[in-house]
C-alpha cells in the first residue's frame, strides 16, 4: 500500500514496450547471432522508475506519451497495476508507441535498439501546472530536449519540488553549450560510467560545478556520489543476473526513495540502491523483478 505521508514523485520521460530476444552473444559489425524470442514486457525509463518507486510504497505519477495502439494499452496496464498514476499520460492518435528491442546474453548483459516514434518523450508543453500539483520531487529521464529540461526545472521551482535528471550517452546533445543548458538547474544527476565519460569530456571534468549532486553507477562495482565537495563510494552486491535491463532505473528509484522518503545518509542510500538494483536483475524485463522494501531489508 502507498504511504500517503511519503512524498509524491513525478517521473517524466519514456514509456515503452520492450521485445526481449535471448542471444548467444551480442552481434558484431556485419555479423549474425542466434536469437530466441523471450517475451514482450512493459518498460521505458520513466515507466521503470515509476514502477520501482511504487513497489517501494511511494506515491508516484508518470508523465509520458503513448500512441493509440495495443502497445499503449499494454504499457499503461502494467503501470496502473503497479499503482502508478497515469492520468496525465498523453495519447497521440495514429502514432505507434515507442518500443525497444532488447538483446539479452546468457550472463544477463544486454544491448538495446530504440524504435523511435513521436511518443519517445513528452514535450515541454506537456509539463502543465496541474501535472506538477502536489509533487515533492520531479525526476526526468531524458536530456535530449533542452526545452523540456528547462521547463521541468521551472515547473519544479514553481511547485517547490526538488529535481533529478538521468543522463544516457545516446540522448546527450553534441554541443556542450546545449548540454550545459539542459543540465542547468537540476539538483541531482544520475549517469552510468559511459555517460559520465562523455560528460567529463564535454565539461573538462567540471561536471560537479554545474550540478550540486552527481551519482554515477558503476555496474557490478557499485556506485559513487559526489555531493558538497566530497565523494562517497559503495560497493555493488553480487548477483547471478538474468537480465540487467532497467537495473539503472531501479537504482535511481531506490536512491531517490532512500534520500527523500527514508532520509538516509549517502552511504546508506547507495547501499540501499545497489541492493535494489542487484535484485532487479533476477527476472527478464525491467519491471518483473523490481524489489519491495521487505525484499531489500537492511542492506
Amino acid at each position: 500500500m502507498t504511504d500517503p505521508a511519503s512524498p509524491r514523485f513525478l517521473c517524466i520521460g519514456d514509456i515503452d514496450v520492450d521485445i526481449l530476444i535471448k542471444v548467444d552473444r551480442l552481434p558484431t559489425r556485419d555479423g549474425k547471432v542466434n536469437g530466441t524470442y523471450l517475451q514482450r514486457v512493459p518498460g521505458g525509463m520513466a515507466g521503470n522508475v515509476s514502477v520501482a518507486l511504487a513497489r517501494l510504497e511511494a506515491a508516484v505519477r508518470v508523465l509520458g506519451r503513448v500512441g493509440d495502439d495495443d502497445e499503449a494499452a499494454f504499457a499503461l496496464a502494467g503501470l496502473a497495476q503497479a499503482g502508478v498514476d497515469t492520468a496525465f499520460v498523453v495519447r497521440l492518435v495514429g502514432v505507434r508507441t515507442f518500443s525497444c528491442i532488447g538483446l539479452i546474453t546468457p550472463d544477463g548483459e544486454k544491448s538495446l535498439v530504440k524504435l523511435m516514434t513521436p511518443t519517445y518523450r513528452p514535450s515541454a508543453e506537456d509539463v502543465s501546472e496541474q501535472v506538477c500539483k502536489g509533487v515533492a520531487h520531479v525526476h526526468l529521464t531524458s536530456v535530449g530536449d533542452p526545452a523540456l529540461c528547462r521547463r521541468v526545472v521551472a515547473a519544479a521551482r514553481t511547485c517547490g519540488a526538488t529535481t533529478s535528471l538521468d543522463i544516457e550517452r545516446a540522448d546527450c546533445p553534441s554541443d556542450p553549450a546545449e548540454l550545459a543548458a539542459a543540465i542547468e538547474g537540476f539538483g541531482m544527476l544520475f549517469c552510468n560510467a559511459e555517460a559520465r565519460t562523455v560528460l567529463d569530456a564535454g565539461f573538462a571534468g567540471q561536471l560537479t560545478a554545474l550540478v550540486p549532486t552527481v551519482v554515477t553507477t558503476l555496474g557490478e562495482n557499485g556506485a559513487r556520489v559526489e555531493d558538497g565537495g566530497r565523494a562517497v563510494d559503495a560497493a555493488g552486491f553480487p548477483a547471478d543476473a538474468v537480465d540487467t535491463t532497467g537495473a539503472g532505473d531501479c537504482f535511481a528509484a531506490a536512491c531517490l526513495h532512500a534520500r527523500f522518503v527514508q532520509r538516509l545518509d549517502w552511504p546508506g542510500s547507495l547501499r540501499f540502491a545497489n541492493c535494489a538494483a542487484a535484485l532487479s536483475t533476477q527476472g527478464y524485463g525491467a519491471q518483473s523483478a523490481l524489489p519491495t522494501l521487505s525484499d531489500i531489508g537492511q542492506p
